[in-house]
C-alpha cells in the first residue's frame, strides 16, 4: 500500500512539474515564424520546391554521381553540412530537408494515423523525378538511415550504393523509447509544446545523441532549437511519434546494392548491436563502428567518415 502511495505521489508530482515547465503561467510563446527561420538558416545554395501545396527545402553542391543525404528525427540537412564540404568536389551533393523538420513544410494531413513511411517514400520518388536523378547514391541517419534504406528496396534502379548511419529498421517500439519519442504522445507534453520548446529542453535531448559533448555549442544548440521551434515543425515530431505505422524489418534483406553500415559506439538512441543486424541481413554490406562516438557519426567524426565513405564508394 505504501508503496502504491509513494508511485501515486511521484506521478502527481511529476505531472505539476510538466505543467509548470512546459505550460508555465504566462510562458513567452517560442514558437518562430517560418519566414523567419527560413531567412535565418538558408544557405546561399538553397532550393525551395513545391510537393503537394508545401514548400520543401534542399542544398545542391557540385557535379558527377548524386549523394542523397537524409538527415534523422528531429533533425535537419544541417546534420550532413560538415560531410557535404568534404564530398562536394568529388560529387553532386544533394541535402535534404525532409517534409516536416527544418525549412520544410509537410502537407496537411487527413488520414487519422498516416503512414509517413510511405508518404515520404512518395516525396522521394517526387524528389528523384524533379532533380533529374537517373542512378545515385544515398547515405541517412537514424530515420534517415530508415528512409534510404526503403529507397533502396523500393528503386533499386536508382540507388546504387547506400550508407547508414545508426540507422533505423529493427524494433521500433523499442527505438521509440530509447530515442524518449514515446514522451511526444503525452497529452499534456503535446499541449505544453504548442509554446515552443525552452532552450535548456533542447539541450538536455541533444546530450543524448552526442558522445563528445564539447560538440553541443550554443551556435549549435540555438540552431537546433530555432529549427524545432519553427511554425509546424513540432507538430510534425507529435504526429510522428503518434503514428504507429512501423516499418518491415524483413524488406531489409532485400537490399541490394553495396552497403556500408557505420555506427558509434556509444550511441544510447539506436542499440550498436543493431549494426550486426543489418550487416548479417545485408548480403554486400560492410561495417565499421567508431569509438568514443555517439547517434551522429557523420558530426562527430567526419575526417573519419569522409575517408571510409570514399574509400567505400570508390572501391566498392
Amino acid at each position: 500500500m505504501f508503496k502504491r502511495i509513494t508511485a501515486t505521489i511521484l506521478f502527481i508530482a511529476i505531472v505539476l512539474v510538466t505543467l509548470f515547465l512546459f505550460i508555465g503561467f504566462g510562458r513567452k510563446n517560442l514558437i518562430l515564424s517560418k519566414e523567419y527561420v527560413k531567412e535565418k538558416y538558408k544557405f546561399s545554395n538553397s532550393h525551395f520546391i513545391t510537393w503537394h501545396g508545401a514548400e520543401v527545402h534542399y542544398t545542391e553542391r557540385g557535379s558527377g554521381i548524386p549523394i542523397l543525404m537524409i538527415h534523422g528525427f528531429g533533425g535537419s540537412n544541417w546534420d550532413f553540412r560538415i560531410l557535404d564540404s568534404l564530398l562536394n568536389d568529388k560529387y553532386r551533393v544533394i541535402r535534404v530537408d525532409l517534409p516536416g523538420f527544418g525549412l520544410s513544410d509537410f502537407p496537411k494531413q487527413t488520414a487519422a494515423n498516416p503512414d509517413y513511411i510511405a508518404e515520404y517514400n512518395e516525396y522521394f520518388n517526387f524528389l528523384i523525378d524533379t532533380l533529374h536523378i537517373d542512378t545515385c547514391y544515398v547515405m541517412g541517419n537514424s530515420l534517415g538511415g530508415l528512409m534510404s534504406w526503403n529507397l533502396a528496396v523500393n528503386r533499386p534502379d536508382v540507388v546504387k550504393k547506400l550508407v547508414l548511419f545508426n540507422s533505423a529498421g529493427y524494433d521500433m517500439k523499442e527505438v521509440m523509447k530509447t530515442a524518449r519519442a514515446e514522451e511526444f504522445r503525452n497529452p499534456i507534453v503535446q499541449l505544453g509544446m504548442k509554446r515552443g520548446i525552452p532552450i535548456f529542453l533542447t539541450k538536455n535531448g541533444m546530450n543524448r545523441v552526442f558522445y563528445n559533448k564539447k560538440m553541443l555549442t550554443p551556435e549549435r544548440t540555438q540552431r537546433i532549437n530555432d529549427l524545432w521551434n519553427r511554425e509546424g515543425n513540432l507538430q510534425q515530431i507529435i504526429n510522428m511519434a503518434l503514428s504507429d505505422n512501423y516499418p518491415n524489418s524483413e524488406r531489409i534483406k532485400k537490399i541490394g546494392c553495396p552497403t556500408l553500415v557505420v555506427w558509434g559506439k556509444q550511441d544510447i538512441i539506436i542499440n550498436p548491436k543493431y549494426a550486426d543486424q543489418f550487416h548479417a541481413d545485408i548480403k554486400n554490406s560492410f561495417e565499421i563502428i567508431y569509438d568514443s562516438c555517439g547517434h551522429v557519426p557523420m558530426m562527430e567524426k567526419p575526417i573519419q567518415v569522409q575517408h571510409d565513405v570514399l574509400q567505400f564508394l570508390q572501391q566498392h
